[in-house]
Formats: C-alpha cells, sequence, structure tokens
C-alpha cells in the first residue's frame, strides 16, 4: 500500500486475475462515480497517480491500471487482439467490482479503450481520449517498422543503454525523471510493449470509432498535448475530420506524456466532459468556428482548479493583440482548433495555488506570459506551442488556470489595465531591439505604426538615448508620437515610396533598426531605408503574409534579418525591469467592458493608438 501526497483520500495498489494473468494496478476509492485510466505503453499506472490525485479531490473514484507486461505482469501468449486485452482488462475491472464507469486512456490505451467502449457501451458512462492514432493500414505497416522491436538482452548490458537513449529520443526536451519511467518500463516490459504495439497498429480504430459514434451511447471527446507525436504528425487533424462531432481539447506541450506534464489540463477537461460543466461561477468567452471565421460567443462555466504547478487567477483586464485579431479571421493559423478561449494577455490576482507552487500565494498581482513554457535562451517548439489563446488554453474568461512559470509580479503602481498590455505586444518590442537587435543610444530607429507593439517600441528606443523615427499614415499620430519621444515622422501616405526620406532624416546614411510590422506591403522599403549594418526585426503582417527579401542588398550592406516571436519570460521580465527604471507605462488607446467583447475587437481592427483592453471588473 502506498499513500500519494497532496491527495485527500488514500491510493492503493491491487492485483486482479485475469485468462491472461495478473494486472497490476492503482486505486483511489471516493464517493463518487469511477474513472478508469488506461496509460500508454510501456508505463506503470503509477504515471496516473497526479490525475488520481485531483480526480480524487473532486470527489470521483479512480482505478489506474498497468500498461500490458510492465514488471512481468498481465503478458499474454500468442499473438493477442486490441479486442483480447479489452476483454481482459474488463475481467479485471469486474474482479475489482467495477459496474459502470468512465473510461480515460492515453496513446496505447486510447486502443483498447475504443474496443472497450464498443463492447460494452451501455457501461461506459463517457470516454476521453488522448494520444490518437489514426491511419489506414499501408501507413499502420510503415509506422510500425519504424518504431521496431525491444532489443535482445546482452551479456554487455547494452541493451540497457539503447533503450535509454531510445526513449530519450521520444521527448522533445527529455525530463530526467520521465525518461527513467519510459526506459524503466521498456526494460520491464520488451515483450509486452512488442505485442502491444503489435495490436494496436494492426486495429483499425477508424472502424471501431464509427461503431462507437453510430451507436450514439457512449460519449466521446478528445484530449491531446500541442506538441504529441499524433498531433504534430497531422492524426489529429484527421481524426477531427473524419469525426467532426467529437469535442477536441488541446492542452500545453508535452510531448508523450500529457497525464504527467500537463495534469491539471488534461484532468480538468475529463471533469468538466463527465459533468457537463453547468456551472456559471466564472464568465468567459470561447471562438466558435463558422463559415467566415471565428465568432465570439460566451460560455460560462465553474471555476477552474490549479493542479501541480499551476496558479488560478482572477483576471482583472486583458488586452487585444493584431495575432488575436488574425485568430478570427483565419489569418493566424491554429490548426483547427474549435470551442477556445482566445486572448494571451491578461492581469489579475492569485486566488489559489496547486501542490508545489512556491514563488506565488493567493492575493499576489500577476500578469500572464505569452509562453508558459518559455524561462529563456533559445526557443524551443515546446516552448512555441505553449503560447496561449491561438487553439489552446487563452485568458478571456473570469478565472484562468496559468503555470507557475506563466506568470510574473505586477509592478508597483501599476493598474491591472496597463499590466494587461505588456505580455505579447511589450515582449515582442523588447526581443526586436534588446534581445535581437542590440539597441545603443544614438542608433536610428524607423518603426511601422503606432499601435501595441510600435509605441512599446517607440518608447523603449526613446528610454535608451536612441532616436525613434514613426511611420503613419496620420498626421495627427505622428504628432502624437512626437510627444512620447519620437524625433521625427514620416507619413506614408504621402510618401508611398517611404525608404529614401526616411534616409534623409539620416544624413542619407540609413536607419539601424526596422520594426517591421507591415509585411509583404512594406517589406521593400525597410530593407532600403537601413544602412550598413543595419538590423530588421520581422515582426507583424498588417499587409499580409509572404513577401520576397532579396539576398544581395543583405549581403552588400552586411544587413542582419531577425525574425521576432514574442519573447521568453526572462525578456518579459528585464522589460518590466526597464520600464520601472525608466518609469514608463504602456499607452492604452481604449478601455472596454467584458460585455463589449465584440466593440472592442472591431475597435482594434481601426487602427488604435495603443493597446486596447477588456476590463473583467463585475
Amino acid at each position: 500500500m502506498t499513500i500519494v501526497k497532496g491527495a485527500r483520500k488514500m491510493i492503493t495498489k491491487f492485483y486482479a486475475q485475469t485468462e491472461a494473468g495478473q494486472i497490476h494496478g492503482r486505486r483511489v476509492l471516493g464517493s463518487g462515480e469511477t474513472v478508469v485510466l488506461l496509460h500508454r505503453t510501456p508505463v506503470s499506472s503509477a504515471g496516473f497517480e497526479r490525475v488520481m490525485c485531483m480526480l480524487a479531490d473532486a470527489g470521483f473514484s479512480a482505478v489506474a491500471l498497468d500498461t500490458p507486461g510492465f514488471g512481468e505482469s498481465f503478458l499474454p501468449e500468442g499473438v493477442p487482439r486490441t479486442t483480447d486485452y479489452a476483454r481482459w482488462i474488463l475481467q479485471a475491472l469486474d474482479a475489482l467490482g467495477v459496474g459502470n464507469f468512465h473510461l480515460v486512456a492515453h496513446h496505447t490505451g486510447s486502443h483498447f479503450a475504443a474496443e472497450i467502449a464498443a463492447s460494452v457501451p451501455d457501461r461506459v458512462r463517457s470516454l476521453t481520449l488522448s494520444g490518437i492514432l489514426l491511419a489506414p493500414e499501408d501507413e499502420r505497416r510503415k509506422l510500425r517498422a519504424d518504431i521496431g522491436y525491444a532489443p535482445p538482452v546482452d551479456a554487455e548490458g547494452t541493451y540497457f543503454a539503447g533503450t535509454y537513449r531510445q526513449m530519450k529520443g521520444l521527448f522533445l526536451d527529455p525530463v530526467p525523471d520521465l525518461v527513467h519511467a519510459e526506459a524503466l518500463g521498456a526494460l520491464m516490459a520488451g515483450r509486452g510493449r512488442d505485442l502491444a504495439f503489435d495490436a494496436i497498429f494492426d486495429q483499425d480504430f477508424a472502424s471501431v470509432m464509427r461503431r462507437i459514434i453510430d451507436d450514439g451511447r457512449v460519449p466521446v471527446q478528445a484530449v491531446q498535448a500541442s506538441d504529441d507525436p499524433l498531433t504534430l504528425n497531422g492524426m489529429l487533424t484527421r481524426f477531427r475530420e473524419m469525426f467532426p462531432t467529437v469535442p477536441v481539447a488541446i492542452t500545453g506541450p508535452a510531448f508523450l506524456a500529457t497525464p504527467e506534464r500537463q495534469t491539471g489540463a488534461f484532468t480538468r477537461a475529463i471533469i468538466s466532459f463527465i459533468t457537463g460543466d453547468k456551472g456559471m461561477d466564472s464568465r468567459r468567452y470561447t471562438l466558435v468556428r463558422g463559415e467566415a471565421g471565428y465568432g465570439l460567443a460566451r460560455a460560462d462555466g465553474t471555476i477552474p482548479v490549479p493542479g501541480p504547478g499551476e496558479v488560478l487567477v482572477r483576471v482583472r483586464a486583458v488586452s487585444l493583440n493584431r495575432r488575436d485579431l488574425g485568430v478570427r479571421d483565419l489569418s493566424y493559423p491554429v490548426n483547427g482548433a474549435d470551442h477556445f478561449t482566445p486572448l494571451s494577455d491578461a492581469a489579475g490576482d492569485v486566488v489559489a495555488v496547486g501542490s508545489g507552487v512556491t514563488a506565488f500565494k493567493p492575493g499576489d498581482r500577476v500578469m500572464s506570459t505569452f509562453f508558459q513554457n518559455y524561462p529563456g535562451g533559445r526557443p524551443t517548439l515546446p516552448a512555441v506551442l505553449s503560447s496561449l489563446g491561438a487553439g489552446g488554453s487563452g485568458v478571456f474568461a473570469d478565472h484562468v488556470v496559468l503555470a507557475e512559470t506563466g506568470v510574473l509580479s505586477i509592478p508597483d503602481g501599476w493598474t491591472y489595465q496597463e499590466a494587461a498590455c505588456v505580455p505579447c505586444a511589450g515582449v515582442t518590442a523588447w526581443s526586436a531591439l534588446k534581445t535581437l537587435g542590440g539597441l545603443k543610444s544614438g542608433d536610428h530607429v524607423a518603426i511601422l505604426g503606432t499601435g501595441g507593439v510600435a509605441l512599446f517600441a517607440l518608447q523603449i528606443v526613446a528610454a535608451s538615448g536612441a532616436r525613434p523615427i514613426i511611420l503613419s499614415s496620420s498626421a495627427d499620430k505622428i504628432d502624437r508620437a512626437r510627444k512620447l519621444g519620437a524625433v521625427d515622422g514620416v507619413n506614408y501616405r504621402d510618401h508611398p515610396q517611404w525608404a529614401e526620406p526616411v534616409r534623409k532624416l539620416t544624413g542619407g546614411m540609413g536607419v539601424d533598426h526596422v520594426v517591421e510590422l507591415g509585411g509583404v506591403g512594406t517589406l521593400a522599403n525597410s530593407i532600403a531605408c537601413l544602412g550598413l549594418g543595419g538590423h530588421l526585426a520581422l515582426i507583424g503582417a498588417l499587409d499580409g503574409f509572404g513577401g520576397q527579401i532579396d539576398a544581395m542588398p543583405l549581403i552588400f550592406s552586411a544587413l542582419r534579418v531577425s525574425a521576432v516571436l514574442v519573447g521568453s519570460r526572462q525578456d518579459h521580465q528585464d522589460l518590466l525591469n526597464f520600464m520601472a527604471e525608466h518609469r514608463i507605462k504602456p499607452i492604452i488607446d481604449r478601455v472596454f467592458a467584458f460585455d463589449a467583447a465584440d466593440a472592442a475587437y472591431r475597435h482594434a481592427a481601426t487602427g488604435p493608438f495603443g493597446k486596447v483592453v477588456i476590463t473583467l471588473t463585475e
């Protein structure tokens, strides 16, 4: 028997007898319904312990089964099929006295779970799938060959190191404990893993799913990490297209380990699906796909519970970015996502923390970071896929759960509305000029526009002792920009080929930096106005994505080009420190009420001077 820290009830180990041998697992008893958890091969049920803790805290009973062959338990003979595994799992549940149950499965377990739901739909109350392998037979055969089989045991023990390297290679950003668990499972369950993989790659999963959907008795959802291999390779998109009525929830990055690395989001999705989330305690907007783009819809729900390493924030203000408009008009890709909470920039108060959180406590005033998992340095795929509000979780709600690593303290003296302006636009400007650009005092900087990123850039340049030049179609906005520190401005409506007048403002030498926010329509002028050794910071696409960069002037003028992908948590903190030192605050164009969200979006599309903010005060 083992007790898991943090659970209100005791998690115990069990052994259940089946025709194929003993199945090992873990169990927690609660007063509510039972959730059965089937994991990926070759890890044990221990990988579900934190999920079980959250389920127990929510009043559910939970049963988690070891995967086939783990620890030499549940190692069948012959060539079993997924239907055989389903039968044996049901025998184990019968031995445990489990009647009806909700079924949750991850990767290998999803294939067994689908067979169970198809065979006993009267017992399965709901089905949650994560890590869905959906492919035609020829593709499945190729994938099975690519994965290979467990290496033979050798006297020198080389299979130990080989197995560890193989398991480490399954993760984009390996976490030692997870690699250890995966490798241990593979070493202990080599034969069982091979048999299970043979079965699932032989299964026609689409046909099994069609039986479940057509029968209609078992509601189904998919919950998958943004960087799960079966998300990245297009299989989740295929699943959405084949089964459009099945809701799909995307968590933050976890690669192969969603239950372990996205425990909170994964478990909340399970509980919400089971209960129907009919609460009205937390106002929330979601984006719903229509023919011409995404519409904004109210989807109020219960206040979420933070999981391990997470904080619950009562949001007081959010701000809009050009990216948010692009999501709605389909110019910014979200990989087919639907019914998701938009926006990335929020500020509010911490009202609860999950287990293991030490940096923040209830009552702390915080703002979100654009990426939830990007501490600093060069960006990684998991970091990039941890962004908020573009298909995964966003912040346009009264209460949101964020990673402990995904919030920062609001500077003293700042309002929530000011703090909500920084995460995307402010950090983008900082990265473009400081992190990537190496801005120095005396540099000339051409800044396109007077929106959120542009005015942050203007303030940073001016406070750094450099010389900002504003490009705008409005004489009034140029005058307002001068009051913020712009040394000059060029009206690009009066000067369509504005590179020449910009160069004249620098004595013909050209600028040292261009904060390029236009895209295809402005790129040529941006390059032409740069001086020797100049830096082009590519950020936006107000005139559309695309365009070509001629390599010749880059080479002969020794130009540098940086594509700016917002920035890291460290960039964000550095910007806040800089703004506090220079007593700079964000420029807000207009503030809207929560119920006027559509009006806020419309105003943001008109070219505001600074940021558009929505307040969530009641």
